[in-house]
């Protein structure tokens, strides 16, 4: 029973130590948001009690090049339209292709689980290709067409696996009544996803919140940025104004945090609940 006991504290103990490195950078950058420049420099790990202010935040809500309510705006509206499509496309898709596993219903599932084999990078020169074929480069309508194909393979993978957990006679039941594969996808199965459909929803989120470099190449430096090249337009490559940097960082940081923990007890279900049901 010690032996147990000692293995448990260590365990802790060692997460206690992976937590704390992680969370370095964050309160690196949340202290530094709320302290002038010279605190900052002099003291970057501190908390200089009784200085804290919020001047940095108030001066950095409409920056040069980052208007931080336009750049929420777009982003969110990014994230919404991504996730409705992906959702309304893959899980009729994942129930299909859990339903029918053979031949060319298996053939699909392979093609897609190796879609998620291959980083964007490696395919963007062929993206930009074709977007430019069809008049989609630079624009809104080809940010979000290359989100939905990238996120696509896995929210129908892990719909997939969900799927399958869920019991065929409630499939046959429903059949057996009249009902059409139609309607007994949206009226028995979807509302039984709601657990792998959060968790679609707050890796899509994080994913499309925090992506640089697609809406970098794929927008430009057009009138419409994110929340990432909004930051890269504000900070630049020569910005030594610490406190507004922080500052903006915070602003991009923070709408995530909220959601994750908003819909964390949702997302640990999803990622359990193909394991607890037989």
């Amino acid at each position: 029973m010690r032996k147990v006991q000692l293995s448990a504290i260590g365990r802790n103990m060692l997460l206690l130590v992976v937590a704390g490195i992680y969370l370095i950078p964050f309160y690196i950058a949340v202290i530094n948001t709320f302290k002038p420049e010279p605190a900052i420099i002099g003291r970057p790990l501190g908390i200089p009690i009784g200085r804290l202010t919020l001047d940095n935040l108030i001066r950095n809500l409409n920056a040069p090049n980052f208007n931080v309510l336009r750049a929420y705006g777009f982003t969110l509206l990014t994230v919404v339209i991504t996730l409705t499509l992906v959702i309304l496309t893959a899980s009729p898709l994942a129930y299909v292709l859990s339903r029918f596993r053979r031949g060319f219903y298996k053939t699909a599932h392979y093609l897609l689980l190796a879609g998620m084999m291959i980083p964007i990078q490696v395919i963007m020169i062929p993206i930009i290709q074709i977007l430019k074929s069809v008049g989609m480069m630079l624009s809104f309508q080809g940010l979000i067409l290359v989100y939905i194909a990238w996120y696509m393979p896995f929210a129908t993978f892990v719909m997939t696996g969900y799927i399958g957990t869920i019991s065929k006679q409630l499939d046959e039941s429903a059949m057996i009544d009249g009902a059409s594969l139609v309607t007994v996808f949206f009226r028995i199965i979807l509302p039984l996803m709601t657990p792998i459909v959060v968790s679609v929803i707050i890796f899509v989120t994080l994913w499309t919140w925090n992506d640089f470099i697609t809406p970098l190449i794929i927008l430009g430096s057009g009138t419409f940025y994110t929340v990432t090249t909004g930051i890269y337009r504000a900070i630049g490559h020569y910005t030594q104004k610490w406190d507004d940097v922080f500052a903006i960082l915070f602003y991009a940081i923070v709408p995530m945090i909220v959601f994750f923990l908003w819909l964390q007890k949702h997302f640990i279900s999803g990622l359990t609940a193909g394991s607890l049901k037989g």
